[in-house]
């Protein structure tokens, strides 16, 4: 049995996979933090490594024990690309899934520990969010300019200070981040939530 094709096919998935991946994380590529893009980057490329080398190992084996090679090959490229991708950002993904869970004070003490050691923009700005749940506006704008001043391009950092503006009763400065959310880098999740915020403010 050939695997060329099947395993080309998964390759040029793989690929779409990592195109999106890059996409979701080219604020990394704007602060030059290139050992953070690519961090993320490996389960997928590991992914890959093994998907090519399948066809390698499948000639090797026999008639008889094809479906166990098989089997443990593609078990065992799943469990390390699983534990590869848990390895990446660890810090990132518990003060991600502590704000998930609304436990801000949480989040907001990770993520002001991230900026300590790693001062990227999607941390100060994620801590400004995680501030602003805690119902610390000051805070949060301070964190969220911090963000704003090293990645001018960074949409959800003007949300963030947009939330900021508006607790802290300045709703012109707030609705014009809202509007700079749609010429900077931002998702259609992002400008959805924008517009809605632009409405709130209006009947407000």
């Amino acid at each position: 049995m050939s695997l060329f094709y099947p395993t080309l096919a998964a390759l040029v998935i793989l690929a779409v996979f990592v195109f999106f991946i890059g996409r979701q994380n080219r604020d990394l590529l704007r602060v030059r933090a290139y050992r953070e893009f690519l961090w993320r980057l490996i389960p997928a490329l590991s992914t890959g490594v093994f998907i090519a080398g399948l066809p390698f190992v499948m000639d090797e084996a026999t008639f008889d024990n094809y479906a166990p090679v098989l089997l443990v090959y593609l078990a065992g490229a799943a469990v390390l690309t699983a534990v590869m991708a848990r390895a990446v950002a660890p810090e990132e993904r518990h003060a991600g899934t502590a704000f998930r869970k609304g436990d801000y004070e949480r989040a907001a003490t990770l993520y002001e520990d991230l900026t300590e050691r790693r001062p990227l923009p999607r941390y100060h700005s994620a801590h400004a969010a995680s501030l602003d749940a805690t119902g610390d506006p000051l805070r949060a704008l301070e964190a969220a300019e911090r963000a704003i001043k090293l990645d001018p391009k960074l949409g959800i950092a003007y949300y963030n200070r947009a939330s900021a503006f508006a607790a802290l009763g300045e709703k012109a400065r707030a609705r014009a981040d809202l509007q700079k959310i749609f010429t900077v880098d931002s998702n259609r999740t992002l400008r959805r939530a924008a517009t809605e915020a632009m409405e709130m403010l209006e009947k407000g």
